[in-house]
């Protein structure tokens, strides 16, 4: 037998270091899970960074090529140039003149169109306060400053000023290499050339871009003022053009689980672009305002790194949870194996003990009552055949004992075997119960029978039947006597011969009735403490039972006592 503390301090060294175990590898897992969503949360704000550092760079240098066409204008016929301008570039929404503290054309008093008066009430506060345009006022939230690619944009700016230090060339060449990369940016930049292409020379002056909001939309406008001279003229941009122009700015397909938005100063989506397994969030994780465009957001929606990293914490928890519970089942199952074979050997013993007490009981009275016979000192004749009734009675129960013994050892061994004959069933109990009428009467029980008649017989085993019934009596006898009545029943149900043997004793308590039928059980109460027994019989018999095909169970009954029903075919193929 297995030494049951051993087990327990062996499963105890291999649970603690297993859960130590599981515990660091799921703080693994978890700075893993941390690492990586960090990773990914930072991989996408470089993205963002870059395609607002595009953005900002493609405005630039829409506002750097309308800027170089404002200087190639020539003065004398400025406002026919401004209006052939205005008539031909899609990125031009209005052109104008400001000269002297106002606004000459186009001309504020008579406006020649819907659009033209628009434009003068939209600027009106602009164009009347004359300081505004060179000290605008700071509307713009500066995107972090520890995005990489704003160095990329002070280079291309570096790149811008070299250019234009470099001897003047034609409006549309310069246009055409200042533009980006982008088809759309370099047609609508190299349109507006056709009035100034023939004056390759550029004035010097001061200019710049002033962001504006009115009806709750933004506007761009960008001026120039010569040297030594109070004009200043400028451009509205086309905003709807040039945004239109920004969006190949965005990927046309972001990663799985984002959603790409340009925002507008109301927090607007202007457009987006979406995955095809897009995220439901509602709150950008990412959100970083364009300088050029003021006001203006690039939003970021749904976190895939999230997603994916939730994905990969569950399955690296569940695999070390089912690493850990398979141990402690494991374990569990190896204590439970344990206290299992202490309690056969438990029950074993405690057989062994009731068997050669058993045995040793009979075999005493025999021995006893067959000295004194021998010695010839009993003459009473009525004396000796109660002698000789003893001995036979208690050698009948030794064979019992012994067959019982025999037959668990061969159905434990598996080899039990069944003979196979006819049988009937009403002679065959009748016979039994003649043998056992002696015994029942000096156990003071009183045994009633009812027999259908013209039962049909069975084939099945008599020797195995018979055991059967004597270990069904057997425990009657044990147990049952205070209610000094038994009843036995044989009856056809359905193809099956039901033999019902019933007492009324004080019964089976409910805690033990699913285990009465299991080998070396017994009932530990005052019913069991002071009555000999094995605790093989029911179990035998249950066994033997199904042998046969049949079943035997036990069946609680109102007013107390208890019932065994034998269940038989019958008919019963040999085995």
């Amino acid at each position: 037998m297995l030494n049951s503390k051993r087990i327990i301090l062996a499963w105890l060294l291999l649970l603690i270091p297993t859960l130590l175990l599981g515990i660091g590898a799921l703080r693994l897992l978890r700075s893993e899970d941390a690492r990586l969503l960090a990773a990914s949360r930072t991989a996408a704000e470089d993205r963002a960074a870059a395609i607002v550092a595009n953005i900002d760079l493609a405005v630039a240098e829409v506002e750097d090529g309308l800027l170089e066409a404002l200087r190639s204008f020539s003065p004398a016929d400025l406002e026919d140039q401004l209006d052939s301008w205005q008539r031909t570039n899609p990125l031009v929404r209005n052109t104008f003149i400001w000269q002297a503290g106002q606004l000459t054309w186009p001309d504020p008093d008579f406006p020649a169109n819907f659009e033209e008066e628009a434009f003068i009430r939209r600027y009106q506060p602009l164009f009347e306060n004359g300081s505004d345009w060179l000290a605008p006022a700071p509307d713009v939230i500066p995107a972090p400053a520890a995005a990489p690619t704003r160095d990329i944009f002070t280079s291309r700016k570096e790149l811008r000023e070299l250019a234009q230090q470099a001897p003047p060339a034609p409006a549309a060449d310069y246009l055409r290499s200042a533009a980006p990369a982008s088809e759309e940016l370099a047609m609508a930049d190299a349109e507006p050339v056709t009035q100034a292409a023939a004056k390759p020379s550029r004035l010097d002056g001061e200019s710049g871009w002033r962001s504006w909001y009115a009806d709750d939309q933004l506007h761009l406008i960008g001026w120039f003022s010569p040297t030594d001279s109070d004009r200043r003229y400028g451009v509205e941009v086309e905003m709807m053009a040039l945004l239109s122009r920004l969006l190949v700015n965005l990927p046309p397909q972001p990663p799985a689980g984002e959603r790409i938005a340009l925002l507008d100063g109301s927090g607007a989506i202007f457009h987006q672009v979406v995955s095809p397994s897009p995220e439901a969030e509602t709150i950008p994780f990412i959100s970083l305002t364009l300088t050029s465009l003021p006001h203006w957001r690039l939003a970021i929606y749904g976190d895939p790194a999230a997603a994916s990293s939730s994905s990969i914490l569950l399955f690296g928890s569940l695999l070390i949870g089912t690493f850990v519970v398979a141990i402690l089942l494991g374990g569990a199952l190896l204590l439970r194996q344990v206290y299992r074979e202490q309690r056969d050997a438990r029950q074993k013993t405690s057989f062994v003990s009731n068997v050669s007490h058993e045995l040793k009981t009979p075999l005493t009275t025999i021995r006893m009552y067959a000295e004194m016979l021998a010695e010839g000192n009993i003459g009473d004749h009525d004396k000796q055949q109660r002698y000789l009734h003893t001995i036979v009675r208690e050698s009948q129960r030794l064979t019992r004992l012994v067959g019982n013994i025999l037959d668990f050892s061969r159905l434990e061994q598996g080899r039990r075997s069944y003979r196979s004959e006819e049988i009937d069933l009403t002679e065959l109990l009748a016979e039994l119960l003649a043998t056992q009428q002696v015994r029942l009467d000096e156990a003071g029980l009183r045994l009633t029978r009812d027999f259908t008649p013209g039962l049909p017989p069975l084939n099945g085993d008599r020797d195995a039947i018979e055991q059967i019934v004597l270990n069904l009596l057997d425990n009657a006898v044990k147990y049952a006597t205070e209610g000094e009545r038994l009843e036995l029943d044989l009856t056809e149900d359905d193809g099956w011969l039901l033999v019902r043997l019933r007492d009324y004793g004080p019964g089976i308590p409910a805690a033990h009735r699913k285990r009465i039928f299991d080998k070396f059980h017994r009932v530990d109460n005052s019913l069991t403490t002071s009555r000999q027994g094995s605790g093989l019989g029911l179990s035998i018999a249950r066994q033997l039972a199904e042998g046969l095909g049949g079943r035997l169970d036990y069946r609680p009954v109102s007013g107390g006592g208890s019932c065994f029903e034998l269940r038989l075919p019958v008919r019963k193929v040999a085995r």
